[in-house]
């Protein structure tokens, strides 16, 4: 069985919140934050993270540290020690977007 998640965030939004030390911490890996150049590398992580809790039908769990994202030598994110998933992340202008395919 497959199951999709995905997610669609405002970059501004995030870019506001990722001044709060207290989101960045509950939200974002040391990795993660390491990783993130831009804004729109923060959102896209967020909603690739909102986009497996959807896909996992679990509902969102804090902190999300507990979810992290890496990228292989391609540039292509996945998440770590999660061997039965796809996720793709993408932004365009204002948004991030993220897909996850989940499979049994």
């Amino acid at each position: 069985m497959f199951k999709l998640g995905t997610d669609i965030v405002k970059i501004s939004r995030i870019e506001k919140s990722i001044q709060n030390k207290s989101f960045l911490q509950k939200v974002f890996t040391l990795n993660e934050i390491e990783h993130c150049v831009k804004a729109e590398n923060f959102a896209g992580i967020f909603a690739a993270k909102e986009a497996y809790f959807k896909a996992s039908e679990t509902g969102l769990k804090f902190p999300l540290t507990e979810l992290e994202v890496v990228y292989k030598k391609s540039g292509k994110p996945y998440f770590k020690g999660i061997a039965n998933c796809d996720l793709s992340i993408s932004h365009d202008g204002d948004y991030a977007v993220a897909s996850v395919i989940l499979w049994e």
